[in-house]
């Protein structure tokens, strides 16, 4: 199946102020995906879905350490979003099929792997979301300046020859036609 997809934005230069202003937010939600993350693998112990969200969870912490690099931010928003919603689903059935409250007042063990169970993909979501924002705002610091880099790509756009100048035109498909086997 195919998902009709933009393609994902490619850095072109240094990140932009607001991506490095959102760096610290940034940080935190990876931080609190990693530990929901071992929480899922070890207290829960759901070894696939925390596999899987650790994978999600790796491009995140590639996508920081590389400077807020703006491509792993969207694949890591993709995929938090997917994962997010099928944990949500997991949730709900997991919610509906259980006998007796969500938290308890006498069970403390099962209040913290029911918080892990909500809190995760809440923050796969809220990654998600966080990755848009970012894909949103990624053009307005190439239209709105960018410092210095900015600048001198805007120069590169300048023609280098004298462009005055019009060679012959040619107007396509305005010849005449040929058949191919006839003589």
């Amino acid at each position: 199946m195919l998902i009709p997809l933009p393609a994902m934005p490619s850095p072109g230069g240094p990140p932009s102020r607001y991506l490095l202003s959102m760096r610290p937010w940034f940080l935190a939600l990876l931080i609190v995906q990693s530990i929901c993350v071992a929480a899922q693998l070890f207290l829960i112990l759901d070894i696939m879905g925390g596999f899987i969200n650790g994978i999600c969870l790796g491009l995140g912490w590639y996508a920081w350490h590389q400077d807020m690099h703006i491509t792993f931010i969207c694949y890591w928003g993709f995929m938090g979003l997917i994962n997010g919603a099928f944990d949500i689903v997991r949730f709900i059935d997991m919610w509906v099929h259980l006998r007796g409250p969500l938290f308890s007042k006498d069970d403390a063990a099962r209040n913290i792997i029911n918080g892990f169970r909500i809190l995760g993909p809440i923050s796969f979501v809220l990654g998600a979301w966080m990755a848009y924002r970012f894909y949103s705002r990624h053009g307005e610091a190439e239209a709105n300046g960018g410092g210095d880099w900015a600048q001198r790509r805007a120069a590169e756009r300048q023609p280098i020859a004298d462009t005055s100048w019009q060679g012959p035109r040619f107007q396509t498909f305005g010849g005449q036609g040929q058949r191919l086997g006839t003589d």
